[in-house]
């Protein structure tokens, strides 16, 4: 499939869990984001509906350009079982950079449902995260999620971010649950450190 997305990420490493290989996203990827963001469940505390193939362009356009910073080693990998590409592709996670300000970065992920239930967005969002602390700088990663998503909730409380902040925005399309608000949490890089030993 064709993109607007330009080329490969070289300076992002791959990273490797007991379950998963995380590869930085690249052109050849697109088709399995553009099939995920299809799927109007794995969409659903997103848009409300599944995306269309030019609003997943659209989205990677923004992930892999401003949202990514590879010379420091942040951006967004895809993750597959086993050894590589040659696996089940599973979803994607991040350690995405704010420009605004460089100690912080997000940690975010999104999963085919498939993979659901699995452990699997624990594991990879581990690995993104000690990717994340491993950049000279980063002091912090956040993540954001609506309030009504308790799966992706508990996700984060089971990686060590903890429940910082809440609020309610208004949305174009406003999706189910939107009126609860969304949540922000948060780790910081001596807390992850204490986490480890």
């Amino acid at each position: 499939m064709e993109g607007r997305v330009g080329g490969l990420s070289p300076d992002l490493p791959t990273l490797h869990t007991d379950r998963l290989t995380l590869v930085p996203v690249a052109d050849e990827h697109l088709a399995f984001l553009v099939a995920l963001n299809a799927d109007p469940e794995v969409m659903a505390f997103i848009r409300g509906r599944a995306a269309t193939p030019e609003e997943t362009l659209v989205e990677w356009d923004q992930r892999r350009g401003p949202q990514s910073d590879v010379a420091r080693g942040l951006g967004y990998w895809v993750g597959f079982t086993g050894d590589g590409s040659a696996g089940e592709f599973v979803g994607w996670w991040s350690a995405s950079s704010f420009a605004a300000d460089p100690s912080v970065a997000g940690l975010g992920y999104r999963l085919r449902r498939a993979a659901w239930g699995r452990g699997l967005a624990t594991e990879g969002a581990r690995a993104t995260v000690d990717q994340a602390f491993g950049v000279p700088g980063v002091e912090r990663v956040l993540a954001s999620t609506m309030a009504v998503n308790t799966a992706s909730r508990a996700v984060l409380a089971r990686v060590g971010l903890r429940h910082t902040d809440s609020w309610v925005q208004e949305w174009e399309e406003p999706v189910q649950g939107w009126e609860q608000g969304e949540v922000l949490y948060e780790i910081s890089r001596a807390e992850w450190a204490a986490a480890q030993t």
